[in-house]
């Protein structure tokens, strides 16, 4: 599958989420498709409480760029909700492969939101700490299949749920990584490197033993694996009132570079605004899924 040049940076938070409810479930095939999701506690002590259900809204946005070309914390809600569909594709696609071939149902990964880290949505954040949380369907014990390695057939359909991952991604997945590989480069601007000086000087201000933020999310990893919520929980409101200052130097540059990014690919945008959506109601009606999209 042809992947976007360069990924968004994830939320470490999450990412840890999802890889300790996995954990749960015990070593699988190491050549099989990654196994699915248990309920989400901590994978030390498994005495964490349940994930709640993410808020989500099923209405797509009126600008199509919303969800390819993030600029604030709150658009990045669009663009994870669009990340979010492919992966309920090619779980919708391998289980009716599956079906359709007679062979069990192979245990899918659980789709998820994972955040922007560039782009942080700091509402999001303090609302619902560092956890993205899992799509609606999704939630406690992710999807039913028979453990293990998976068989010759169910190999083969997760090779058909990839080209049909394909047909969606290939539409968006280039555009999209060209403009957070530019919203990545922010990050090393004199002012924005500015801005994440006192960024790790509030962190210490407020008793954080981290010195910058990927130390920060180190800490939140640690705390996720142990069940600490409410370790998480204020590291999550530190997050956010020492990132919005520099929230306040970078949004009105992304905001800038948004218009000159649409300005220089206007033709590519206008094509999508008919063939993503129409792309996404096939695969719904295909699937009987529906696309939705995380709320505060």
């Amino acid at each position: 599958m042809r992947r976007p040049t360069r990924l968004p940076r994830r939320s470490a938070g999450t990412i840890t989420a999802l890889l300790g409810a996995v954990l749960l479930l015990g070593p699988t095939a190491c050549s099989g498709p990654a196994p699915g999701a248990a309920a989400p506690t901590a994978a030390g002590t498994g005495s964490a409480a349940p994930v709640p259900p993410t808020p989500v809204t099923r209405t797509m946005p009126p600008d199509i760029s919303a969800m390819l070309l993030p600029s604030t914390g709150a658009d990045t809600r669009w663009s994870q909700g669009l990340d979010t569909f492919s992966t309920l594709t090619g779980n919708a696609a391998v289980r009716a492969c599956a079906r359709a071939r007679g062979t069990a149902e192979p245990v899918t990964p659980p789709a998820m939101f994972f955040r922007v880290m560039d782009i942080p949505d700091l509402p999001f954040i303090q609302a619902h700490g560092f956890s993205g949380g899992f799509a609606p369907g999704e939630s406690a014990t992710g999807s039913a299949g028979a453990p293990g390695p998976p068989n010759a057939e169910q190999k083969q359909c997760w090779e058909e749920s990839k080209k049909t991952v394909q047909e969606l991604k290939d539409l968006y997945a280039p555009l999209q990584s060209q403009w957070f590989s530019q919203m990545a480069s922010l990050r090393h601007t004199p002012d924005v490197q500015a801005a994440y000086q006192r960024f790790n000087s509030c962190l210490a201000e407020h008793g954080v033993r981290a010195k910058d933020e990927d130390a920060l999310f180190a800490q939140v990893d640690q705390l996720t694996q142990d069940g600490d919520t409410a370790a998480t929980t204020h590291l999550g409101e530190v997050y956010t009132t020492c990132m919005a200052p520099v929230e306040a130097v970078r949004e009105p540059v992304r905001a800038k570079q948004r218009e000159d990014f649409r300005a220089a690919h206007a033709a590519q945008i206008a094509a999508l605004s008919t063939s993503l959506p129409q792309k996404i109601h096939e695969f719904e009606q295909r699937y009987g899924l529906q696309i939705a999209f995380p709320t505060p």
